[in-house]
């Protein structure tokens, strides 16, 4: 069954960019509750349930419009409701395939029109990305000293340090930078760091291309709050990029970003791919 689920969010999110064994992960927890949709012994839709948080919902194109959809989200919320939640995610919550309701087809509205609403009020979330060939950048280098501040890659030494700074600077990041292989010689998925005063001010993760072929990515950028407003994020962004253009990638790639941080990657030549509704309904237990 899980193959024909993974086969059918292939078909329906053939656009996505996502990494095929992450989504066979999730697809694969056991602590999942799965509702499906049949019609001729074929599965034409399916919602995925942790928690109180729906990963996927989805129905073969096919089938649209016949009230697969409904019926299955229906049923969702009802199982949700029975665990004793009052609210429920779609998208985002231990873990995720998408942060929220891909904004691209419309299929947003299909939830606003059941009661589901903008978490995240006047802020969006968003992917960028950025055609690697149109990217030149010749100022800086990696190990440059810049106004005081070294740009480098960190290394096991300085875990601690950088954690530090992560939590000063973005409490919720903290997890993505606690594996130790990020900061092991030719690790491809490397910290950068900005260093002053034997302080970090701040911090960027890159991907080169683990995730899909001729792709890297940079994210969980952070600058400690002293440090901000000086181009630190800016030029750490501009030194990450590089670095997977000289790796030979044809494509940079940042997902689950917001509205407040856009313009450091847009700075860089970086644009909106894919807009997200952070998806919530409050359930009356009453």
């Amino acid at each position: 069954m899980q193959d024909e689920i993974f086969n059918l969010y292939k078909n329906c999110f053939s656009y996505f960019s996502q990494k095929d064994i992450t989504v066979q992960n999730i697809i694969a927890d056991y602590n999942n509750h799965i509702f499906t949709y049949t019609i001729n012994k074929k599965i034409v839709g399916v919602s995925i349930i942790n928690k109180n948080v729906i990963y996927l919902l989805c129905v073969d194109k096919k089938y649209r419009n016949m009230g697969i959809g409904s019926k299955l989200l229906y049923d969702s919320e009802e199982y949700i409701f029975s665990k004793g939640y009052d609210e429920i995610n779609i998208g985002a919550g231990d873990n995720y395939i998408f942060p929220g309701i891909p904004m691209n087809d419309g299929m947003h509205n299909f939830f606003k029109k059941k009661g589901y609403f903008h978490a995240w009020g006047d802020c969006g979330c968003y992917d960028m990305s950025l055609d690697l060939h149109d990217f030149n950048y010749f100022e800086h280098n990696l190990n440059d000293t810049i106004n005081e501040v070294t740009y480098r890659y960190a290394n096991e030494s300085d875990i601690d340090r950088v954690l530090f700074a992560v939590n000063e600077a973005e409490k919720d990041f903290v997890p993505y930078y606690t594996n130790p292989q990020l900061y092991t010689k030719n690790t491809q998925t490397p910290v950068l760091i900005a260093e002053t005063n034997n302080e970090i001010a701040g911090a960027i993760m890159l991907d080169v291309g683990t995730n899909i072929p001729d792709e890297g990515s940079v994210g969980c950028t952070i600058t400690v709050p002293e440090y901000r407003n000086k181009g630190i994020a800016s030029t750490m962004v501009r030194i990450a990029t590089k670095q997977l253009k000289k790796n030979n990638l044809k494509k940079a790639f940042l997902e689950y970003t917001y509205t407040y941080i856009l313009n450091i990657y847009g700075r860089s030549g970086y644009k909106v791919c894919m807009e997200y509704f952070m998806a919530k309904k409050l359930l009356s237990q009453s």
